[in-house]
């Protein structure tokens, strides 16, 4: 059993058996009674309720978090499980520097000195990290679960909170000593300064959407980019028409990540069952070719990451259905028809000036 919006998984994994198709908000008992194993996104609660009685024994998720997996169950149940950490980082990464160089100053003041805050420093975090210090953009982060003598880049969260651009990438935990579900509040990111833009591209819930109402009925000055949403595909539209940039969850969802993460539980589930795998890709796609002219450093940035990704195509979109009747079922139709989109890493990026080469370098995440 499949999620049907995952591109190339009936032929890949159509080498192990049959392979049934549904959407993966629709799955449900009757679907996976009979599937010996059952592959989804994060749409998809994998628990007691949906296994119960089911002969599945193996759970893929082609996306990198697990929030959506009842993990102690699948355990104590014998399913094998996995899930496709980092496949899709830099996309996210990719999704991060478009809005730099969509709002407009920002790429400018970053590029001046102005700080980044990194809150979650897993495998986006690290990757954020490396792009912005191949950029010569000073940054820190935050991620209370890393030992700050291990990473020297970690800082206290009221420290990271001061920065002129602040980065939500944690994952959503609802236990443990450090759970992330509404961590941050309005007071706390009061202190955020002045102009500051606060991006949300992990998950929804890590600030609750009546704190970023109140955050920004009292500081319009701060600006919001916000990807992922409390209680989706459900979402405010009070909050959205109120942000700079909108999307519906797909920071990630670069077609280089997409096929990466197929790989990875394809990789899996063949290991699980013994078997060899067989990956064809039906020919390579077109490598996207960019030529920057520009002779400043901001305007061949600028150049090269909006001629691959342009978050603003997305945020128009998302616009047209902020005050749509079913919002819901408009927000899961925006993600099943998004337009194939590349990795700035995978495209051939060309500089007039050859001065600039090593900036495009950069772009890619090289140094």
């Amino acid at each position: 059993m499949v999620d049907e919006n995952i591109p190339g998984a009936v032929q890949c994994f159509g080498q192990f058996g049959q392979v049934v198709t549904r959407s993966g908000r629709q799955i449900g008992p009757e679907d996976v009674l009979d599937a010996d194993a059952l592959i989804v996104r994060s749409v998809t609660k994998v628990n007691q309720a949906l296994l119960n009685g089911s002969s599945v024994k193996f759970v893929g998720s082609t996306t990198i978090g697990s929030d959506h997996l009842e993990i102690d169950y699948l355990r104590a149940q014998g399913v094998r499980f996995c899930t496709a950490p980092g496949s899709n980082a830099e996309s996210v990464v990719d999704y991060v520097l478009s809005a730099i160089c969509r709002l407009d100053g920002l790429l400018e003041k970053l590029l001046a000195g102005g700080r980044v805050g990194i809150v979650g420093y897993g495998n986006v975090g690290k990757r954020l990290g490396h792009r912005l210090s191949a950029l010569g953009i000073p940054w820190l982060a935050y991620d209370p679960l890393l030992d700050p003598q291990l990473y020297t880049c970690l800082r206290p969260l009221d420290e990271v909170l001061c920065s002129s651009m602040l980065c939500l990438h944690a994952p959503l935990t609802v236990s443990g000593p450090f759970p992330s579900v509404h961590m941050l509040d309005a007071c706390a990111l009061q202190t955020m300064p002045k102009n500051a833009v606060l991006l949300s591209a992990g998950r929804g819930e890590v600030v609750a959407t009546a704190e970023l109402l109140a955050l920004i009925d009292s500081r319009p000055d701060i600006r919001l980019a916000l990807d992922v949403w409390e209680g989706e595909p459900e979402f405010a539209s009070a909050l959205a028409q109120r942000c700079a940039i909108t999307t519906p969850h797909i920071a990630g969802y670069s077609v280089d990540g997409k096929k990466t993460g197929l790989r990875m539980v394809a990789a899996e589930l063949a290991d699980f069952l013994g078997r060899d795998l067989s990956l064809d890709d039906g020919g390579e796609s077109p490598v996207p070719v960019v030529n920057c002219v520009g002779d400043s450093a901001a305007m061949v940035i600028r150049e090269a990451v909006l001629a691959v990704y342009d978050v603003a195509e997305d945020s128009k979109r998302f616009s047209e259905i902020i005050h749509a009747a079913e919002r819901g079922r408009q927000f899961d139709l925006l993600r099943k028809h998004y337009p194939p989109r590349r990795e700035l890493a995978y495209c051939d990026l060309r500089a007039a000036n050859p001065a600039m080469a090593s900036l495009l370098r950069a772009v890619q995440g090289g140094i």
